[in-house]
């Protein structure tokens, strides 16, 4: 489940990317409890990419850290005022919340939880538990993120809305079906929406049009029964060339047969061969 080598470390080096930078830790006194707890400063990173759950690659650990009460357990995912304050102290000190916390819920499926209960918009909250799912897999958790997927695909299927965010989201929707291999509910679901015509102008068409193009991209994942969270063919070339040239390298799985078959194109053997010569050359400088 884990983002591997290909894309983190092999994938900063070819866009040029920097490293993240931090500056000094600021203080935050946690809304409920009133503690006082240290948390870094992230001044500056940079994005090239997004995995097809809408995760980002980029130098920064995404989805960003959200602050969290070290003695409650509190995600600081806002500003709270002091009506806000006095909805969420009794949900923080519920025994729902502390179950949650025992169980290892990610921060950002408390957030959710919380969201939900504090009156959110349940597309903002369903964004949130999408981002959970990021946050397991991570962690290196299938049955945890597999949870939080069919959550996800279930409160997704009734979202209202912005029509334009409600498309985006059911957009994913396609995408953790075929992490959960519900391969046929997939294909359906991306059909029903590829129907939809894509309308407007400007920015709002441009944004059709790339959803347009995601769900058109799913088509062969979900024909071949792939649920990787990061099948070759959906990252960029660099990328693709990266999982090539990494196989079995710093815990990186090895190729798949699709895998072989599909780094074995001349395109990507070109784009492997340049980026090896790069990687020698570097190792060589170290030593």
């Amino acid at each position: 489940m884990r983002v591997g080598w290909a894309l983190l470390a092999g994938a900063a080096l070819a866009s040029g990317a920097g490293a993240s930078t931090y500056g000094m830790p600021r203080t935050i006194r946690c809304p409920v409890g009133g503690e006082t707890f240290q948390w870094p400063t992230l001044a500056s990173y940079s994005r090239w990419g997004a995995l097809p759950d809408g995760q980002p690659i980029g130098s920064a650990p995404f989805p960003l850290p959200i602050p969290q009460c070290p003695k409650n357990g509190l995600p600081v995912y806002d500003d709270f005022d002091k009506a806000a304050v006095a909805k969420l102290a009794p949900l923080v000190a519920s025994a729902e919340f502390k179950a949650l916390r025992a169980a290892g819920e990610t921060p950002r499926y408390l957030t959710q939880w919380l969201q939900q209960r504090m009156g959110a918009p349940a597309i903002d909250s369903a964004w949130v538990l999408l981002q959970a799912s990021w946050e397991a897999k991570n962690r290196d958790d299938p049955a945890r993120a597999s949870r939080y997927n069919a959550e996800y695909v279930a409160r997704a299927a009734s979202l209202a809305g912005d029509p334009l965010a409600v498309h985006g989201m059911a957009a994913r929707r396609v995408n953790a079906l075929r992490e959960l291999s519900r391969f046929e509910e997939a294909e359906a679901a991306r059909t029903a929406l590829l129907a939809v015509p894509v309308t407007g102008e400007g920015d709002e068409r441009r944004e059709r049009e790339g959803w347009h193009r995601y769900l058109t991209s799913l088509a062969a994942p979900i024909a071949r029964r792939d649920a990787a969270r990061a099948p070759i063919d959906l990252l960029g070339r660099r990328d693709q060339a990266f999982r090539c040239l990494g196989a079995g390298r710093e815990g990186e799985p090895p190729l798949t047969a699709f895998e072989r078959d599909h780094c074995a194109t001349p395109e990507l053997v070109h784009e492997v061969d340049g980026l090896r010569k790069v990687r020698e050359a570097m190792d060589a400088a170290r030593n």
